[in-house]
């Protein structure tokens, strides 16, 4: 299955992790496959789950950077 997603916000001290234009989180593997992950309950907050820690929405926030297009075709 394909994923067709442009890469909107990336994310500071995680460069395989970007928000796409649908404003989902996705990870880039070391294969160079697009995976969607999904948001996760801690108890009463919402968050995500990258490199097994959990970042809050709030935590998140100060860490999205806005994507600019290189000419490295993973956006590296």
């Amino acid at each position: 299955m394909e994923i067709l997603v442009q890469r909107v916000w990336d994310i500071d001290g995680h460069p395989d992790h970007f928000f796409g234009d649908d404003k989902e989180l996705y990870r880039i593997t070391s294969r160079g496959e697009v995976k969607r992950k999904r948001r996760t309950m801690k108890r009463y907050t919402q968050g995500y789950v990258l490199k097994s820690r959990f970042y809050s929405l709030h935590q998140l926030r100060p860490l999205l950077r806005r994507h600019t297009p290189t000419n490295h075709p993973m956006g590296f």
